[in-house]
């Protein structure tokens, strides 16, 4: 109590054993003592140096080699851009030490430490319990795919930063009740949208926790606690402050960086960045219903399981169950975001059963991972409280769920000698001429050679005609107006055969294509094979006759040394079809003898390539088209009914199939 003009205030006490345990919250006091914040450290620096012996060389699969020309160049990568991305590893650049890659997957593994330091104080706070937090925080670092982005040139690990920096800034609030705390948390919210756009997904969880966590105070405690009105639009406007980032779109674009993805000088052309209409078509292109929707979350339940191996994933459910118990608000927090990702990544992305999908949303479910890590914390803390025998027993299990998933996805995640993107875009440049003309299939293909020809210097005579995605090349100024009208700014793939066949009119320049393709409107043309590549040739033009598979140089080839990864196994699919094709164009062009010996040889081929990355529905219905391309129908035929076995729902191949059957 104190005095004031003589009369006696009464201060409040918050008594929070008498609330109901739904409304019951951590225990209220200083936000971290010096020991916490140690701890947290030593989780960073654990992961950090576990990043450090793992981390990719160069550049990687994914979109690794794009988001490192973004970071290098101050370019604009795939919608949405990712601004304050490439604004940090523009930093990372600037290091004196490694390859410009190896320093932005540098960038990665320091948001993945931090991350890591970010979780272990939201455990200690949740549990109370520095050794529990630390085992947790060890485990999220060990997990498949968290520790899998930690070491390449990705958003994700950034992303999980900024996830676990908005958790800890809700929780620390509801315990202090400083207001500075949710600005503070607004304004991170705002930035951490321009890195990925999960957190949007997750925007009315934390709504919903902050309005709940206000508005049901009991009464005796809610002097001096609650809201004011006029601060809900107040965090509306500071969140939007954050998104100001953006604005970095219009000002490099208008400096033509090298990376110049949907060219957002124009309002218009920002709005379809940030909006992603580049890739709306996902949203629609396969049906919906709930027996897919469940099939769905049944493969983000596989993907989980898998993180800290199923024993380590059912104790962190069991740890969230008791959390959900003991602070109801922070317990149902936590598994709300959890599922709202996973279902609103489903819903959102409709993804197919395919290794490519599979491979793409596997990635999208780290902050349901770092949910579980929080729940294995909760579990080792319960452990912990029950004497000597359950100390000890907190320590085994801690020491499993850290060890085992270190042991299991060591091999997979080590990418400390991996060269296969880097090799491959050297050898795709190895097989082109001067002033070529490239157009790839694939991410893998066109980012390689993007980041030789940025970042490193090499063949800047090479056009690589598909590096957004979209064909795009300062040769089609030289078109006339209507048609450029015809094609628009960012031309559809339906339009490609028309503009290759303009390239070869109105040009003298070779046009190599990953994967030949028919060109109606440019009579005369053919292909023929040069390695991994395909040259278009004009009326009178001849093959050049170079051994390009003898010229490329790969640092490995085997089987056992893609690890599982999904572009290593691609590069190793790509060079049996790219083989198989060859020989069937020169099936085309020889006598019957040997053409059915090319055949033969082009079936092994494609039995080799569909070895290297799996008999999957996609794959299946790529070779079916190019048996059925060549007159190989019987064969076409079991492909194509062996896709749809695989995945009924594949429209295209039963398409393909009964195209095929009137050819029987």
């Amino acid at each position: 109590m104190k005095k004031t003009n003589c009369k006696t205030v009464v201060t409040p006490r918050i008594d929070c054993s008498r609330s109901p345990w739904w409304l019951s919250m951590p225990r209220p006091g200083k936000f971290f003592a010096p020991a916490d914040c140690g701890v947290a450290l030593a989780a960073a620096f654990g992961a950090f140096l576990l990043y450090l012996c793992t981390l990719g060389p160069t550049i990687t699969g994914e979109d690794s080699g794009e988001f490192v020309v973004g970071a290098y160049a101050l370019g604009i990568p795939h919608p949405p851009g990712y601004p304050l991305y490439c604004m940090v590893g523009h930093l990372f650049t600037w290091l004196p030490f490694g390859e410009v890659a190896w320093r932005v997957n540098l960038m990665s593994a320091c948001f993945g430490a931090a991350a890591v330091s970010l979780l272990t104080l939201i455990a200690i706070h949740l549990t109370r319990n520095r050794f529990a937090a630390f085992a947790a925080a060890l485990a999220l670092a060990c997990s498949r795919e968290f520790w899998a982005q930690s070491v390449i040139a990705e958003v994700y690990s950034m992303h999980a930063f900024f996830f676990a920096l908005c958790l800890l800034l809700l929780l620390l609030w509801n315990a202090s009740r400083q207001v500075y705390l949710l600005y503070l948390f607004a304004f991170l919210f705002g930035l951490g949208v321009t890195v990925h756009y999960t957190l949007v997904l997750l925007a009315p969880v934390f709504a919903l926790y902050v309005l709940c966590a206000d508005l049901l105070v009991p009464f005796q405690q809610s002097i001096g606690r609650r809201l004011r009105p006029r601060t809900y639009p107040l965090l509306c406007l500071t969140a939007a402050l954050g998104l100001l980032v953006f604005l970095y779109l219009p000002v490099r674009s208008r400096a033509n960086p090298p990376l110049d993805w949907g060219n957002p000088e124009t309002l218009e052309n920002m709005y379809h960045v940030i909006r992603r209409t580049q890739f709306a078509f996902m949203f629609h292109q396969y049906p919906r219903d709930a027996a897919r929707f469940l099939g769905q979350m049944v493969v983000y339940g596989r993907f989980w399981l898998g993180e800290f191996l199923p024993w380590g994933a059912v104790f962190g459910l069991w740890g969230l169950l008791l959390l959900l118990r003991r602070h109801f608000k922070e317990g149902l927090l936590l598994f709300s975001a959890a599922l709202v990702v996973l279902a609103g990544f489903c819903y959102w992305q409709n993804f197919e059963l395919t290794r490519e999908w599979l491979w793409v949303m596997r990635v999208f479910g780290i902050p349901a991972y770092m949910v579980t890590a929080l729940g294995i914390g909760v579990g080792l803390e319960t452990l912990w409280r029950r004497g000597n025998t359950g100390r000890f027993v907190a320590i085994a299990m801690a020491l499993i769920l850290v060890l085992g998933p270190l042991c299991a996805h060591w091999r997979r995640n080590d990418k400390s000698d991996y060269y296969w993107t880097r090799d491959y875009g050297v050898n795709i440049l190895a097989s082109l001429p001067p002033d070529a003309i490239y157009v790839s299939e694939s991410d893998h293909g066109s980012f390689s050679v993007l980041y030789l020809q940025v970042v490193e210097g090499m063949r800047p005579d090479v056009e690589n005609l598909r590096k957004y995605g979209y064909v795009a090349s300062p040769l089609f100024d030289e078109m006339p107006d209507p048609v450029r009208e015809r094609f628009g700014e960012f031309p559809k793939r339906r339009y490609e055969p028309e503009i290759f066949a303009w390239l070869l009119e109105h040009t003298d320049r070779p046009l190599y294509l990953a994967r030949p393709r028919p060109l109606p409107d440019a009579p005369g043309v053919r292909f023929a094979p040069a390695g991994l590549l395909f040259r278009a040739l004009r009326p009178g033009e001849a093959p050049s006759g170079r051994d390009y598979w003898g010229a490329y140089r790969w640092r490995t080839l085997a089987a056992e040394d893609t690890r599982g990864d999904y572009t290593a196994d691609t590069i190793r699919y790509e060079i049996a079809l790219a083989r198989a094709q060859a020989a069937l164009l020169t099936a085309r062009e020889t006598d019957m003898e040997t053409g059915a010996r090319k055949h033969r040889e082009a079936l092994s081929h494609i039995e080799d390539a569909l070895r290297a990355y799996g008999r999957d529905p996609v794959v299946l219905n790529i070779v079916g088209v190019l048996c059925a391309r060549y007159g190989l129908y019987h064969h076409a035929h079991d492909y194509f009914r062996e896709a749809l076995d695989k995945l009924p729902t594949f429209k295209e191949a039963q398409r393909n199939l009964d195209r095929v059957a009137e050819r029987l």
